[in-house]
C-alpha cells in the first residue's frame, strides 16, 4: 500500500505525541499504544525503514526486542505454574 508523505508525517507526529505525554517513562509508559503503531505501519505496509521513522529508534530497539522475546520471559511462569496447580488441586 502507498502511503504518502504526509501520513508518515501524521504518524511520526502521533509518536511524538506519545513520547512527550509519557516524559521519563518512554517507550515502556505507553508500550500498548507504540505496539498499536507497530501494527498501522505493517497493516499499510511500510517498509522496515519508513515503521523505523515513524516510530523512532529507541521505541523500535524497544519494540522489536519484546516482540523477538519469549512470552513468559518478563513473568514467572513457576509461580504461575504453581498457582494454576493450587487452583486445580483446590477445584
Amino acid at each position: 500500500m502507498l502511503i504518502t508523505m504526509a501520513g508518515l508525517t501524521k504518524l511520526q507526529a502521533l509518536r511524538q505525541e506519545l513520547q512527550e505525554d509519557a516524559g521519563e517513562n518512554f517507550p515502556q509508559g505507553v508500550m500498548t499504544e507504540l505496539l498499536v503503531l507497530y501494527d498501522v505501519c505493517k497493516l499499510l505496509e511500510l517498509n522496515i525503514f519508513q515503521a523505523r521513522e515513524v516510530i523512532g529508534e529507541l521505541a523500535w530497539k524497544y519494540i522489536t526486542s519484546y516482540i523477538n522475546s519469549p512470552a513468559c520471559n518478563s513473568i514467572n511462569c513457576e509461580q504461575i505454574k504453581h498457582d494454576i496447580d493450587i487452583f486445580v488441586q483446590a477445584q
